[in-house]
Order: C-alpha cells, then sequence, then structure tokens
C-alpha cells in the first residue's frame, strides 16, 4: 500500500468516528419528552392526569381535554333531576329545556284530514297531556304528534281499504248467486236495518257489519223476503219466558182491544186461530202458581 492509500485511509476512518460520536451527543442533548415532571408532584399524581400518557400525545390530549372543558363551562348549566321526584331541579331542567308550563303550551298543530278519511279525529288536548307528563320538549312532542297522526291517518286508510275490498268481494259473489235479482234482494235487506234501527249511528254501524260479508247480507235479504211475502205474522204470538203476571196483563191488553183478531171474528181464520192459540198460552201462564 502506497503512502497516498494509507493516508486515504486514515481519514475515512476519522470521519465515520466522528459521525458516531455527533451522533451520541445529539441522543444525550435530547431526552425522552417527560411533560409530568415538570408540573408539581399534586399536580403530575392528580386521578385526571393519570388519563394522559406522559408522551407528546399525551401531552396533546391533556391540552384537547382542557380547551373542551373551556368551551363546555361557556353552556348555561342545567342540573340533572336525580328522580322523578326531584321537583326543584325538574322545574329548573323544564325551564331550560323549552318545556311549557301547561300542556297547552306546546301548540300542536291541527291534523289534515282528507276527504278520504272523514269521520277519524284525534284528540290533540289528551296528547299533549301525555307528552307534558313525561316532559317532553316542544320539538320532541310536535314530532311524536306529527309521526303518530300520519301512521294513525295510513292504518285507517288501510282499513277502509281492507273493508271496501272485502264488500266488494262478498257483492261481486252475490251477483253471481242472485243475478238480476241482486239488488231487489240488497233493497228489502236495507228496509230491515232501516226499519228497525233507533237511529241513524244504529242504522250505519248494523249496515256496516252486516253488509261486508255473505252470510250477514243473505240473513237480512231472507228477513226482507219474510216481510215481502207477508210472513213475519207468524212470529206474533211467539213468546215465551213470561211470568204470570206479564202473562195476566197481556191478556187483558188483548181482551181490551177490540180490533185484535181474537175479539174480531172477521179476521182471517188463520190469524184468529193463532190469536186464540196464544191468549190460551197467556191464560195458562197467569194461571201458574207463583214462585
Amino acid at each position: 500500500m502506497t503512502d497516498n492509500q494509507s493516508t486515504q485511509v486514515d481519514n475515512t476512518q476519522t470521519q465515520q468516528t466522528d459521525t458516531v460520536t455527533q451522533t451520541q451527543q445529539t441522543q444525550q442533548q435530547s431526552p425522552s419528552f417527560n411533560w409530568k415532571a415538570q408540573l408539581p408532584a399534586d399536580l403530575a399524581n392528580a386521578p385526571t392526569m393519570k388519563k394522559f400518557e406522559d408522551t407528546k400525545e399525551g401531552f396533546s390530549e391533556a391540552v384537547k381535554s382542557h380547551l373542551l372543558l373551556e368551551k363546555l363551562l361557556g353552556y348555561e348549566k342545567v342540573p340533572i333531576p336525580k328522580s322523578k321526584d326531584d321537583t326543584a331541579a325538574w322545574q329548573v331542567f323544564s325551564k331550560a329545556m323549552g318545556i311549557p308550563e301547561k300542556p297547552d303550551g306546546y301548540g300542536l298543530p291541527d291534523v289534515e284530514i282528507p276527504e278520504s278519511l272523514k269521520g277519524m279525529s284525534f284528540d290533540k288536548a289528551k296528547f299533549a297531556e301525555v307528552v307534558h307528563a313525561h316532559k317532553l320538549t316542544p320539538e320532541a312532542a310536535k314530532g311524536l304528534w306529527g309521526a303518530y297522526t300520519d301512521m294513525t291517518k295510513q292504518a285507517y286508510a288501510k282499513a277502509l281499504k281492507d273493508q271496501q275490498d272485502q264488500v266488494t268481494g262478498a257483492i261481486n259473489q252475490l251477483r253471481g248467486e242472485w243475478g238480476d235479482a241482486y239488488q231487489a234482494k240488497i233493497e228489502l235487506g236495507q228496509m230491515v236495518i232501516n226499519k228497525f234501527s233507533d237511529n241513524q249511528e244504529t242504522n250505519d254501524y248494523i249496515t256496516a257489519t252486516l253488509s261486508k260479508d255473505p252470510h250477514g247480507i243473505r240473513f237480512l235479504a231472507k228477513i226482507g223476503d219474510q216481510f215481502a211475502e207477508n210472513k213475519i205474522g207468524d212470529f206474533r204470538y211467539q213468546r215465551h219466558s213470561l211470568t204470570p203476571d206479564e202473562a195476566k196483563a197481556e191478556w187483558d191488553a188483548i181482551r181490551m182491544d177490540m180490533n185484535h183478531p181474537y175479539n174480531n171474528e172477521k179476521a182471517p181464520r188463520e190469524v184468529r186461530d193463532r190469536a186464540i192459540q196464544h191468549v190460551n198460552e197467556l191464560i195458562g201462564i197467569a194461571r201458574r202458581p207463583k214462585g
């Protein structure tokens, strides 16, 4: 090896040694990040501080937590009621949340009911009482009111459609059975309802109940046929379970009625015979021992 080559090798080794030494010195001059060591012992050992690591990341989290707390301190402080009986806290809480003092303070909107659903209604006042008892905020109350009424209208509309489909099915079935006589039989059935209903509400109820099923329609039509053929009189004297006093009262009323078939010799023979038989039954019941 020449002198020049030896000198170059020595210089390279010297440079490598200097680089290693500088790196070691830099590491010694940059100790690990121990931010808790800079705090007084009582703060560093506080339970809250144990939530954060003694690293740069932990320090960042601690700072973020402090900033968030500062932000929250700017909000109005509202106590959380400890129980349903914590009246004082509930009063403060309700006021802060905008819960009205009385149910009518919610100002719930009226429900728009389409013409196809006429007849249905909603008790807004009762609903307000219920949500007020559960201390709903006005926003929550109105949201629930809207959801409840919409859901109810949808359910009601579906029930009406199902009923109409059922009625349509019954009509189609009976049209196939009765043919051209269908309309006449329906009118006879409605005549029966009209004759014996106490009021329009009862009329509507019976019509809706019996007209949705073929069996009900047949039943009404059959009674109507009996009226049309004047056979209802057959039921006139079919009375049962009368007490002796009731039987005597009816017997006395018949004897006083000169137009009754029992007293009217001009009445049709068949009708008068049934009347006589009925009076004889009344006499038998009236003469039974009481008790």
